[in-house]
Order: structure tokens, then sequence, then C-alpha cells
């Protein structure tokens, strides 16, 4: 391939990644409005459509979250919520213990993707790796969030994974809440880096985690409406996501022959 070709071709790619990463932003900022529409403002639609705060609706006031909310819900304790996992990693000595099948997540990940969803990590472990410690099996759809060295970044797990001693990870006792308790981690983690302890660097517990408040809307037809379509926005991202990385992947190699000079530059 020519040089002017594989550039134009380089170029177009760029600008595809920034096309899509819109789209997905643009979904992400409805998502979230979404969410603050029930679940802050308490406007989710009453049994007649209409906004349910604004509309009168009735409101208590609840201690522990130390604001109003609406009457029929319920705050409940989180380990009540989620099943509460520690994560662990395998000697790094042994080399058996790293190149295997299994999807072993560290803060590190999370931060270099800054996605909404993780299905894969830097290294993955194999089953020797994962037995020799105390790490655990984290089902499609948990909620991740590092627990130190940073507090606060979160992620769905799109895969089955794993993760390291710098997550405490949520599987929802009912998993399609795995939606709502991402957004509801991600809208109270300044309270909960506030939990942090540690000289060397701040690390939340998982006790503190197993006592932290949730507010707890209960089975309702409405709120199965809202659940539905954040399953609908976050699919559509997800598909997103795996194409920017098949476009990330491939501006890289473009720009590596670029580089490298593996284009030949044609002349009259």
């Amino acid at each position: 391939m020519d040089f002017m070709n594989l550039s134009f071709i380089f170029f177009e790619t760029i600008i595809v990644i920034f096309s899509v990463r819109e789209i997905n932003d643009n979904l992400e900022a409805m998502a979230k409005q979404l969410y603050d529409y029930w679940f802050v403002q308490f406007d989710f639609p009453n049994e007649d459509g209409k906004p349910y705060k604004s509309s009168g609706g009735s409101m208590v006031w609840n201690e522990r979250l130390k604001r109003e909310i609406p009457v029929s819900w319920q705050v409940e304790n989180l380990i009540d919520f989620a099943e509460i996992k520690n994560g662990a990693t395998p000697s790094t000595t042994d080399d058996a213990n790293y190149g295997g099948n299994i999807v072993w997540i560290t803060p590190k990940d999370l931060s270099d993707q800054q996605s909404k969803f993780v299905y894969q990590g830097e290294r993955n472990i194999t089953k020797q790796g994962f037995d020799s410690c105390s790490t655990s099996m984290l089902p499609t759809n948990s909620v991740l969030m590092s627990s130190r060295a940073p507090i606060g970044l979160v992620s769905i797990a799109k895969h089955e994974v794993c993760t390291n001693q710098g997550f405490k990870s949520f599987i929802p006792k009912n998993i399609e809440n795995s939606i709502y308790l991402y957004y509801y981690i991600k809208h109270h983690i300044k309270q909960i880096e506030q939990l942090g302890t540690g000289t060397t660097f701040k690390e939340v517990s998982r006790e503190d985690l197993c006592k932290f408040p949730i507010l707890v809307v209960g089975a309702n037809e409405a709120y199965k409406q809202w659940i539905e379509l954040q399953d609908k926005i976050a699919n559509k991202q997800f598909v997103l996501k795996k194409e920017i990385a098949a476009l990330t992947k491939q501006r890289d190699e473009l720009l590596l022959l670029l580089m490298n000079g593996q284009a030949s530059v044609n002349s009259d």
C-alpha cells in the first residue's frame, strides 16, 4: 500500500474513533440523566405518568440518607443488596500463575480503559494462579470498584472476571439491579471515599461497605421499565466500546507502519 493511501486510512480511522466515542458519550449522558431524574430528583413517573415529586408525591425524611425519599421506598445495608467480594494476586514469582484464560483485573486496567464496562485486563491468570490465592470469580454484570490506589474507579464486568486485592466487587442479589448499583455507587463515591483509612494509602474496608446505606426501590412496573431502558442503552454502549477497541488497534497498527516507513512512496 502506498504512503498516501495508508495516511488517508489512518486519519479516517481517527475520525471514526472520535465519532463513535461521541455517540457513546451522548448515550452515557442520557443514561446518567435518567438515573438523576429517577433517584436524585425523584421525578420518576407516578401512576398517572406524571413526575412523582414535582406532582406532590408523598415523601418521608430518612435519617440515614439525611434527605427525603419516596414514602414507599426503603433503605438497606449494601450487604443486604449485594454480595461483596475481595480480590487477590497470585504469586508473581511463579510464571505458571499467569498467561491462562482467566480474566484478572487490576485498578490500572480500569484507569487505562476509562470505560463503563470491562471484559479484559492486561494480564490473565491460570487456574493454578486462581486456586493459589483468595480472589473470587465474579459473574457477568458484577460491579467492580477500586477500593485503594485509587478509591472510586467503577466498572461493570461484561465477562466472568476476578480481581486483585485493590477491589471490592459487588454481585447484586438480583443481577438485573447491576446497572442501578453502578450508578448508585458512582453517585455516592465521595461518601465512599470518606470511609477510606490507612497511612501509606487510604483503603475502604469490606466491613464499612457492608454497612453503607443503599436506597431500594422494590419491584414495580415503572422501575422495570427503567431497567429495560438502561439495559438497551448499555448494550449499545458495549457494542460501541468493542468497536472503539477494534478501531484503536487498527489505528495503532497503521501508525506503526507509517513510522517504520513500511508504505511505499509512489512517484511518476
